[in-house]
């Protein structure tokens, strides 16, 4: 079988190099074939995982590092025969938790790679403009905006902290300065106006580094999740931002919780996906049933 492992070479502290040469080194003492793919920015990464995608012999992507590698491979992969698998390296891990255990253990990994049979799985398609262009974008676990896209926007320059607590320092940092934000949104036609903290469309439970912001999306069931929180004052944010770590959130009087398949967005906010910056709203987003193959946690 032929594989290719893609490695983010900052991740985990370094560690991402010497998981994907271990990686590599064990697929082939098997009698497969791994090459190693690394490119010194995120455009020449895209362009490296495209042109891997169009082989249809190689077996898996697979990425080695955090969420923001494995956002490229979902792209890369999705709509495509080539499955992925993503080993958690970096600092979220959110999409990388559906695939395995956090421990990273090669034998494992190994194993799921050649004898297990990966499963189709739905993704979030979002349709929006940048620099004049249409442009669209897939991606695998959840799209934010408003208050947690900021703190995903700050915690993305932090660079000396590593892990949940960036995340956590971002949320104290961000909370004085923001104020709620008037959304307008359209669900599967259905129209909703309101003032909201944060609105997330999930595909998968978790982000922000196992934060399970919606705890029922599936990633098998045709359609996405949406949270809408309404305004609260920054104390009581505070009183309830713990519980989102268990998912026990989404019975506070504030929030609401629909099911749609299709959904607009429009306010004055930011969209990031899988962690990754996506682009201003307004913005359109879709559920793309089985468009990518991967494994499930076991």
């Amino acid at each position: 079988m032929k594989f290719a492992i893609a490695y983010n070479i900052k991740s985990g502290r370094g560690l991402a190099p010497q998981i994907a040469k271990e990686l590599s080194a064990s697929l082939q003492g098997k009698g497969h074939s791994a090459s190693l793919v690394n490119a010194p920015d995120v455009e020449s990464m895209r362009d490296a995982l495209a042109a891997l995608a169009k082989d249809e012999s190689i077996a898996a992507i697979v990425s080695v590092g955090g969420d923001g590698l494995a956002h490229l491979v979902i792209n890369a992969c999705a709509q495509t025969s080539i499955p992925m698998y993503a080993v958690p390296a970096g600092t979220g891990n959110d999409f990388a938790r559906t695939n395995n255990p956090l421990s990273v253990d090669i034998d494992f990994i190994v194993n799921r790679l050649t004898t297990e049979t990966p499963v189709e799985i739905d993704l979030g398609l979002i349709r929006f403009e940048r620099d004049g262009l249409a442009r669209h974008e897939y991606f695998g676990q959840v799209l934010s905006t408003g208050f947690d896209s900021l703190v995903n926007k700050r915690a993305n320059r932090m660079k000396w902290i590593r892990g949940q607590m960036k995340y956590n320092i971002s949320t104290l940092l961000e909370l004085p300065l923001f104020r709620p934000i008037r959304y307008e949104l359209e669900l599967d036609g259905k129209s909703i106006r309101s003032s909201a903290m944060l609105v997330a469309v999930a595909n998968g439970p978790t982000y922000g580094g196992g934060m399970q912001i919606l705890p029922n999306a599936n990633r098998r069931d045709g359609e996405l999740d949406l949270l809408l929180l309404k305004p609260v004052s920054k104390i009581e944010l505070l009183r309830v931002f713990p519980r989102v770590f268990k998912g026990t959130h989404v019975t506070h009087p504030a929030v609401e919780i629909y099911g749609s398949k299709k959904i607009a967005l429009r306010a004055k906010a930011l969209a990031y996906a899988d962690g990754e910056y996506i682009s201003p709203l307004p913005i359109e987003i879709s559920i793309a049933p089985k468009s990518l193959r991967t494994w499930e946690a076991a």
